[in-house]
């Protein structure tokens, strides 16, 4: 503690270039702890998908369009390790305003049991399968559409969605639900055969996605070739992939942006590291005399090493901790408040690994800077130091 006011003092010789070297690594690590939130995120995204539960679309669904014939799902619930094939029909409309997009995943009795990972009670999934009009809405969905439990959710759709030419569904809250980590935006479950038998007659019977459990995870790939098999000279053929490779594909297409989320804080933090370097290194070479006064009065090399080191850590530290707090309130910003089309975007998940993540990177960071300096104060000479003062 003695040694504080000598750090203070080297800190205070230009009060305005050591604030903005603090504002400098404070936006470093805001945009540091975001990209290892981010990343963070898209980890936690895969891991809870599973290799056991398949996705089956209909390979060329710009000519054939969104549609799956629901005897396909009985022929599929008949192969050799397949215990369960659910039912998705998307209904796609908006909600008060046209730019609030809305979509109800309705879904059967036997996703129950093929996406049995949903945080749902049996209860709830009961309640859901009993009520008609019902709709089960996530937490992250409802504080968007500020939607509450008993309340009405009015779907408006395009023409000829419904068969008795209604503008419009309305459906009814019925439980407000935890989210699924797999769902960055949160989801909103319906009841596929009441929206089934809504539709005009020429579009009932169809689905646009089927869901398939399997018994071994081990044996995704072959069960998903085995459906593609089965279908391919059919007219509906099809394409089928476990979720959890799916999702990562997701997360690496286009941008892959979980790719680049190193790379970005990488290369800011290797700005602050020139700067913070820079800062020091001229910090000690315009104070060789006074190191060298010091070390005539019996300071320590290695204490002049851990004053250099503290001045470095000073920044680094409080730039740091502010940074990552900033990126956590950042990505606690509510939902409500984006722009509807920004709704999937995924949230940094800034935990207590990533916080510790970021510690270690000050540290690195303090470290690297100082070291120059550091070593060139064990070769200081303090006669010729003392000559030039």
């Amino acid at each position: 503690m003695k040694y504080l006011p000598l750090v203070w003092a080297a800190l205070m010789r230009k009060p305005a270039e050591a604030i903005l070297i603090c504002l400098a690594v404070t936006a470093a690590f805001t945009l540091f702890g975001s990209m290892l939130g981010l990343r963070a995120t898209y980890d936690r995204i895969v891991a809870s998908a599973r290799m056991d539960r398949l996705e089956t679309d209909p390979r060329f669904p710009v000519t054939n369009g969104l549609r799956l014939p629901m005897a396909m799902r009985e022929r599929i619930a008949r192969m050799d390790g397949v215990t369960a094939v659910g039912s998705l029909y998307l209904l796609r409309g908006y909600f008060q305003d046209p730019h609030n997009t809305v979509r109800v995943r309705a879904v059967d009795a036997n996703m129950q049991q093929a996406w049995s990972e949903l945080p749902l009670s049996p209860a709830q999934w009961k309640h859901l399968l009993e009520t008609p009009t019902g709709v089960l809405v996530s937490r992250t969905r409802a504080r968007a559409l500020n939607l509450n439990a008993g309340g009405v959710l009015p779907l408006v759709t395009p023409p000829g969605t419904r068969a008795d030419g209604a503008p419009f569904w309305e459906f009814h809250v019925v439980e407000i639900v935890a989210d699924d980590p797999s769902r960055l935006s949160g989801y909103i479950l319906g009841n596929y055969q009441y929206i089934d038998n809504s539709r005009p007659l020429q579009e009932r019977g169809y689905a646009m996605e089927f869901r398939v459990a399997i018994r071994d995870p081990a044996r995704a790939n072959e069960i998903s070739l085995q459906i593609d098999r089965l279908f391919a000279n059919s007219g509906t053929p099809t394409i089928t992939i476990p979720v959890q490779a799916n999702e990562k594909y997701a997360i690496n297409s286009g941008i892959a942006a979980a790719s680049v989320t190193w790379p970005v804080a990488g290369a800011g933090l290797f700005m602050i590291l020139l700067l913070m370097a820079n800062a020091i290194a001229q910090s000690v070479r315009e104070r060789i005399p006074e190191f060298a006064v010091l070390k005539t009065l019996g300071f320590q090399s290695t204490t002049l090493s851990a004053l250099v080191f503290m001045e470095a850590a000073v920044p680094c530290v409080v730039g740091g901790f502010l940074g990552t707090a900033l990126a956590a309130a950042l990505a606690q910003w509510p939902v409500r408040f984006l722009p509807p089309d920004l709704l999937n975007l995924p949230k940094p998940t800034l935990s207590i690994a990533v916080l510790a993540t970021a510690m270690g990177f000050v540290m690195l960071l303090t470290l690297v800077s100082s070291v120059i300096p550091i070593l060139r104060l064990r070769r200081m000479s303090v006669v010729d130091a003392l000559a030039v003062r």
